[in-house]
């Protein structure tokens, strides 16, 4: 390799290791105290990341999450944390599988409605933020309310911000123009993150460097 490639792939591997790197700064207003902080270190999941639906493990640093056929149902899995305006980021890699969600359901009470609040879902090839229809209310309607076609490479990872504040909600990937949505009920309180991921067996998103905070 010439001096010039070379130069121009380490250039490359810098940027690359500082988009990663960085935390992002959120739109909607500050970062106040920090809710969690979880970095997968361990061998096993980590108490209060809970599985519904699929499989999650965690090896060699990270989350592994991915679906599975035998539940005819997305893989899902939530973690326990009581918000209401927040950021969080993440890190995120496509390693096989189709989509990923992450988003709230409403707390107890909140609403009048059955089901899930919103959720940010991303695929190789878009991204929206999708409010949920009421399953009580056979009439209503899942309604995206932010969409954009956006490429998310397969084994790169990705760090992501998704904050909320009243009824806005704001997603940042570093090197994509942000994704803006609002809806009357985003406000309400929210017992915890929710998680999904779509694909076939052995088809896995991985995650790392969760963090929440308070958004002030």
């Amino acid at each position: 390799m010439n001096l010039r490639k070379h130069a121009a792939l380490l250039a490359t591997l810098i940027t690359a290791l500082a988009l990663h790197a960085a935390d992002l700064e959120p739109k909607l207003g500050a970062k106040g105290k920090v809710l969690l902080e979880e970095k997968f270190d361990g061998e096993k999941v980590p108490a209060g990341w809970n599985k519904n639906t699929g499989k999650i493990s965690v090896a060699e640093g990270v989350l592994h999450a991915s679906e599975l056929a035998s539940d005819m149902h997305i893989g899902a899995f939530r973690k326990a944390l009581p918000v209401q305006d927040c950021a969080i980021q993440l890190d995120f890699k496509f390693a096989g599988a189709r989509t990923f969600n992450v988003g709230f359901d409403p707390a107890p009470g909140e609403l009048k409605k059955k089901g899930h609040l919103f959720s940010l879902a991303i695929t190789a090839e878009s991204w929206n933020i999708t409010e949920h229809n009421d399953k009580a209310d056979p009439n209503s309607k899942n309604v995206a309310r932010a969409k954009a076609a956006v490429k998310f490479e397969a084994g790169q990872w990705h760090t992501l911000l998704l904050e909320v504040k009243g009824n806005d909600v704001v997603a940042q990937v570093a090197g994509r123009e942000p994704l803006r949505a609002t809806a009357k009920d985003f406000h309400v309180k929210k017992p915890g993150l929710v998680f999904r991921v779509g694909g076939k067996d052995g088809q896995e998103v991985l995650f790392d460097n969760v963090k929440v905070w308070e958004l002030k």
